[in-house]
C-alpha cells in the first residue's frame, strides 16, 4: 500500500520556489485542447499532444507578439481514433511520444440501469492505441518532420518481475499507467503514474529506443503520488506529480537527482526535493511539463493542464535546490 500525504499536508511542505507565474498564448485551433497532456519545447518550437486526440501539434514562437502560433500538425492515428498521447520529449534530433500502455475499467453511465452499470464495473478493456512509443525525426531549426517509427513496451511490462503484477490492472487503480518521459544521454526516462509501491516508490523505466531489452528500473519517492511528467535538467530532473487516481490534486513539482532511491546499507539515497504546488484554483489538472531554459539556480518551465473550459498552458520559474 502507498502512504500518500493528505492534500493539506502538501501545502507549505516546501519553501516558495515557484514564481513569475503567467499564462502563455497559443494561437490556432488546438486538437483536444481541454485534454492537453504532453508538451516539449525545442528551441523556437513548442510541441503539444492530448490524451484524447490523435495529432502531434507544433507551434512556433512569434517574438514580436510573444505568442506561440500553430505551425504544423502530424496525425499519429486516423481521425476517428485516439492516440493517447501522454508525454512528449526530445533528444538526439528526434521527438518521442508515448502512450499510457494501460488497461481501463469501463465507466458507469447515469443513463444506464444499476444492473447494467454493475456489469460495466466488472469489465476491463485494453485499447491497442495506447501501446505506442513513437520516434519522429525533427529539424529543430526549420521544424521539418521525418518518418515515424514506433515500438510497443507491453511485452517488457508484462514480463518484468515487478511490473507484471500490475500489468492488466486498470489505470487509476494502481495498474500500469505511463504518463511522463524525458531524454538524457541517449536514454529515455519513462515515468509511471501507477503503480506506486510500498513506501511510495514510483518506477522509472530507463532505456535506449533501439535497445529496449536492456532497460533498467529506477525508483523515486514523491510523497505517495505518481509521475505526471518529467523534464531533464543539467543536473537531475524536474518531476511533475499528481494522484494515482482521479482525485483533483494536489499537483506538485519536485527535483530528483535521477538516481535509484531504493535504500540499502551500501548506498546513500538523496530524497527528491519538493519545490511547490502547481495546482490551480479552478481545479485544472497539471498533466505536462516542458523545460524552456535553465540558468544558474533556476529553470523556466511550461505546465499544461487538463481543463473543463479551454486550453491552458502556464509559464513559471522555479528555484532549483543547491
Amino acid at each position: 500500500m502507498t502512504d500518500q500525504l493528505p492534500a493539506e499536508d502538501f501545502v507549505g511542505l516546501a519553501p516558495e520556489r515557484i514564481y513569475d507565474v503567467r499564462p502563455i498564448v497559443l494561437s490556432g485551433e488546438i486538437d483536444a485542447g481541454m485534454d492537453l497532456s504532453g508538451v516539449v519545447v525545442v528551441q523556437d518550437f513548442l510541441v503539444l499532444g492530448a490524451d484524447e486526440g490523435h495529432l502531434l501539434q507544433i507551434f512556433r514562437h512569434d517574438p514580436k507578439s510573444g505568442t506561440w502560433r500553430l505551425h504544423q500538425r502530424l496525425a499519429l492515428a486516423k481521425r476517428d481514433q485516439e492516440t493517447d498521447i501522454e508525454a512528449i520529449t526530445y533528444g538526439a534530433g528526434c521527438l518521442y511520444i508515448v502512450g499510457s500502455h494501460s488497461y481501463h475499467r469501463r465507466r458507469m453511465r447515469p443513463e444506464f440501469s444499476s444492473r447494467r452499470n454493475r456489469q460495466r464495473l466488472q469489465e476491463i478493456d485494453r485499447d491497442s492505441s495506447r501501446n505506442h512509443l513513437y520516434r519522429v525525426p525533427f529539424d529543430s531549426k526549420g521544424g521539418k518532420l521525418g518518418k515515424v517509427s514506433d515500438i510497443d513496451l507491453s511485452k517488457r511490462l508484462g514480463r518484468d518481475p515487478l511490473l507484471k503484477r500490475f500489468f492488466g490492472l486498470p489505470s487509476k487503480e494502481n495498474g500500469i499507467d505511463i504518463e511522463g518521459m524525458s531524454f538524457r544521454r541517449k536514454k529515455l526516462y519513462v515515468g509511471f503514474r501507477g503503480p506506486v509501491l510500498r513506501e511510495n516508490h514510483v518506477p522509472v523505466m530507463v532505456f535506449e529506443f533501439d535497445r529496449l531489452k536492456e532497460y533498467q528500473l529506477r525508483f523515486v519517492r514523491l510523497g505517495g503520488q505518481g509521475i505526471r511528467d518529467m523534464a531533464a535538467l543539467k543536473q537531475g530532473f524536474l518531476v511533475l506529480s499528481g494522484p494515482v487516481n482521479n482525485s483533483p490534486g494536489p499537483f506538485c513539482l519536485w527535483w530528483w537527482d535521477g538516481f535509484d532511491q531504493v535504500p540499502g546499507k551500501d548506498r546513500t539515497v538523496r530524497d527528491a526535493v519538493m519545490l511547490g504546488a502547481v495546482s490551480t484554483p479552478g481545479g485544472a489538472k497539471a498533466e505536462g511539463l516542458a523545460l524552456v531554459g535553465q540558468s544558474e539556480g533556476q529553470a523556466e518551465v511550461i505546465v499544461v493542464y487538463e481543463t473543463n473550459t479551454a486550453a491552458q498552458a502556464i509559464s513559471m520559474r522555479v528555484e532549483l535546490p543547491a
